[in-house]
């Protein structure tokens, strides 16, 4: 009974995830471009699952993919998580920018942001997950958690902090934690 509550929970988890991704579409203001998201979102999940269902028997991971390739999947997610914030604040209306502002200096300081944000969260996972043994350095690994966490709410401040603008950069940096957490998981390895 408890392997089917455990595959119950994947399944909720899985469109949980699903759904509060999609609702990135609202950034284009297009309700239609929910569903869009919805579905670019299912199609990746539905590809990874196919990919590791042919490389899985019994939980276990065989190690049969070239390192070249992760490697190269791994920078490019990378590039991938710097480049949507700069996208997203040229390209819509999530973020509001001055006129004053030329474009690049928007470039710059948006690529300048997501570096430090990534920055702070990847040091922050390694102070608590590879570091953790050691209490100081776990609790310097939270408060740059909780730092990097405020980061992108106390930059849209300052630009536009209505609700909507916060929020909607809120799940800006989620994806752009995903992608980044996810490049550098392959480019080191890990599981």
């Amino acid at each position: 009974m408890s392997d089917t509550m455990f595959k119950i929970r994947q399944i909720i988890t899985l469109i949980l995830f699903i759904g509060a991704l999609s609702l990135m579409g609202m950034i284009t203001q297009q309700p239609l471009m929910i569903l869009a998201y919805a579905a670019f979102f299912l199609a990746v999940v539905a590809v990874m699952y196919f990919m590791m269902r042919k490389r899985q028997h019994h939980f276990e991971i065989t190690k049969d993919s070239s390192p070249l390739l992760k490697k190269i999947a791994g920078y490019v997610l990378i590039a991938l998580a710097l480049i949507i914030p700069v996208f997203i604040a040229i390209r819509t209306s999530v973020i509001t920018l001055p006129a004053s502002l030329s474009l690049g200096a928007a470039i710059g300081i948006m690529l300048g942001s997501s570096l430090v944000f990534i920055a702070l969260m990847l040091l922050a996972v390694y102070l608590i997950n590879f570091k953790g043994q050691d209490t100081n350095k776990r609790i310097i690994g939270y408060m740059l958690f909780v730092l990097s966490a405020a980061l992108p709410g106390i930059l849209m401040s300052r630009i536009d902090s209505t609700v909507t603008s916060i929020g909607s950069v809120y799940y800006v940096a989620m994806a752009v934690l995903i992608l980044a957490f996810s490049g550098f998981g392959f480019i080191f390895n890990q599981e």
